[in-house]
């Protein structure tokens, strides 16, 4: 289920992609105007980055209450991307990234005690816009993605508790703000994961899944380069 503060904005499939080339429009207008600078544009970065997964939708709902749920609570994200500097402001970088969520733990009377494990991983490109200033210590940024998701679960199939292991790979969207700091990067995203499938569900049709999540993250940045 989306948030209300948020549902004007993530309401369809095509409100997404508008939203995410609305942001790439911008970002890029907003790089094309900034003013040089020095001292930040030159070689490349790896960023190292562990956070916090906040599960949305039928990801985060209740296994045993709600049809399609699947009970995943907050989860530990760990991940990297390879930062290429392409001006003074813009950055592309190929990212990877690792989300595990926390398990959904019942009990039934057949089964006894179980779980259900869901994870995802991520391969993108972000593309992003740090905004132009003199203070090189405190540096905010916005940034867009798009990739691959692959949508993982393991456990029991919730309308006939046979077992389930299967996965899913869709295409997925991010919105991420943030700011550096010195050597460290902190921010927080927006991830857009949204897909058809029978694989997660006993029934004649595929059934339509929302599993974007909110996220906390940390980075280092290790630069790479003169």
């Amino acid at each position: 289920m989306i948030r209300p503060g948020l549902r004007f904005f993530f309401t369809g499939d095509d409100t997404l992609l508008r939203s995410v080339l609305f942001l790439l429009g911008l970002m890029i207008i907003l790089a094309q105007s900034a003013p040089v600078q020095a001292g930040d544009s030159s070689g490349s970065q790896v960023t190292v980055e562990v956070g916090a997964a906040f599960p949305y939708g039928q990801l985060g709902a209740n296994f045993e209450n709600t049809r399609l749920g699947l009970g995943a609570t907050r989860g530990l994200e760990l991940g990297f991307s390879y930062r290429i500097h392409l001006s003074e402001t813009v950055s592309i970088a190929p990212t990877f990234f690792f989300l595990d969520y926390g398990n959904y733990e019942g009990f039934n009377d057949e089964l006894g005690d179980y779980r259900v494990q869901s994870s995802s991983y991520r391969y993108a490109a972000e593309l992003m816009v740090k905004m132009p200033g003199t203070d090189k210590l405190l540096r905010p940024f916005l940034a867009v993605g798009a990739g691959l998701n692959r949508n993982r679960v393991t456990g029991f199939y919730q309308d006939n508790f046979r077992d389930l292991e299967k996965s899913i790979n869709t295409m997925g969207y991010s919105l991420r703000v943030g700011a550096q700091l010195a050597g460290l990067e902190f921010s927080v995203l927006y991830n857009i994961n949204r897909f058809n499938t029978w694989q997660f569900y006993h029934s004649d049709f595929r059934e339509r899944y929302n599993w974007d999540n909110v996220g906390l993250r940390a980075g280092w940045l290790i630069p790479f380069g003169d």
